[in-house]
């Protein structure tokens, strides 16, 4: 880890990405306080929720635009920029609560959002040329890890700033503050970060085919996986579905069951909480041997199976510290799945296929989580806890039989 840091780009890059994913956390939790003043706060609280989540949905829109970007470093600096500009608008109109202004910044936070993806999916080309390719797996994890530990602290910088000032255009300021920093660090270190301007691939000709984008994609994802693209994509959709879920199931478990911890119910949360933390950004940055051998497929049946595990755990041990211990576990993997997969995607991909690619499967990732978070949960709450578990366990073992049936693929050149 210390060679990585010592990487010109990597600071550059990781230390733009503190300050960018402050501001972002910074205001998603200002802003759903800020939805609650209004008449009608389980709607407008509604409606930040969704759209909230709808940069995850454009992400393969987000990702191709990326791709087409042909100076992206040029591109990085911009972003932040434009980020500061928005909040900066953002805090002038705040404190007019009306319908409009309460339109108008809502859609200030969701362009700020994208702008984020578009960020996340420009690094993917500078890593790709900026940093040697046994070390791109863990600088992947250190971005990974830094948004990990720092959601949290943005959310409570949100928190404390409201509480102590009850200033909405405040935390703005402060918004546009941090992207603001973003910026500088990357204009700075632009010469870090830059690379050879993306040559775009102009349209095929009738007597000139070549694959075309799915077909680009499929070889990509199979050789980096494993496994064909649909296969992947399908066990992504059900391995997250229930993974967006597990928190709500664990709170209510502990509702359920909280006096069988011994400890109060918040307490039991947090503790959990904080594993999982830990354990994503260990299993993104720790480099083990045993685990850099494995490929992506078996960590994703890994964590799978332990997922399976907590499921019975809820059934039949009932045991709270087993079930810290399987968040760990679970979350370790997790940490080490993603970080893993874009490393062989952007050694084999050039720089106009990556932000597609990453961006495809953030979508589908998205789109997945509420689905599977809101049935499962349904089914808790409508049927019983027991038939939530055995759903559960069913979608995860139905996830690892795609994922092992039919040929795996082995890594190949750049495409």
């Amino acid at each position: 880890m210390i060679n990585v840091l010592k990487n010109r780009s990597v600071e550059v890059l990781s230390l733009a990405n503190i300050f960018e994913t402050l501001g972002v956390s910074i205001f998603n939790i200002v802003l759903l306080t800020y939805a609650k003043t209004y008449a009608n706060p389980a709607i407008m609280v509604s409606v930040v929720s969704i759209a909230t989540v709808v940069p995850g949905t454009l992400g393969f829109v987000i990702g191709f635009l990326a791709d087409h970007v042909i100076h992206k470093d040029r591109m990085l600096v911009l972003t932040k920029v434009i980020q500061a500009g928005l909040y900066l608008v953002l805090a002038l109109v705040i404190d007019a609560r009306t319908l409009v202004v309460f339109t108008v910044v809502v859609a200030i936070n969701l362009v700020s959002d994208c702008l984020g993806f578009l960020s996340s999916s420009l690094r993917l080309p500078v890593i790709r040329e900026r940093v040697a390719r046994d070390d791109r797996q863990q600088v992947l994890g250190l971005n990974q890890s830094i948004a990990s530990l720092l959601q949290p602290v943005g959310q409570s910088i949100g928190v404390f700033v409201l509480a102590a000032t009850h200033d909405y255009a405040l935390a703005a300021l402060i918004n546009a503050g941090t992207f603001l920093i973003a910026a500088l660090i990357l204009f700075i270190g632009r010469r870090a970060i830059h690379i050879a301007p993306a040559v775009i691939p102009q349209p095929q000709t009738e007597t000139v085919k070549g694959p075309s984008l799915w077909q680009k994609m499929s070889t990509i994802l199979g050789q980096s996986s494993g496994v064909s693209i649909i296969r992947l994509l399908v066990a992504v959709v059900i391995v997250n579905a229930v993974g967006a879920s597990v928190d709500a199931v664990i709170n209510l478990y502990l509702l359920d069951q909280g006096k069988a911890t011994g400890l109060p119910f918040g307490v039991a949360i947090l503790i959990v909480n904080i594993l999982f933390v830990i354990g994503t950004v260990l299993g993104s940055t720790l480099r083990l041997k045993f685990l850099d051998r494995q490929s992506f497929k078996l960590v994703m049946v890994e964590t799978i199976a332990v997922m399976v595990v907590l499921y019975l755990n809820f059934l039949w041990i009932q045991n709270y510290a087993l079930l810290a211990i399987l968040m760990f576990a679970i979350a370790f993997g997790l940490g080490n799945m993603n970080p893993k997969l874009y490393a062989q995607v952007i050694s084999i991909a050039d720089q106009n296929l990556v932000g597609t690619i990453f961006g495809t499967v953030s979508s589908l990732v998205t789109v997945a989580a509420p689905v599977g978070s809101v049935g499962i949960v349904l089914i808790y709450n409508a049927v019983s806890p027991a038939a939530a578990y055995w759903v559960s366990i069913m979608i995860l073992v139905l996830g690892t039989a795609i994922l092992l049936t039919g040929k795996s693929t082995k890594p190949a050149e750049t495409v």
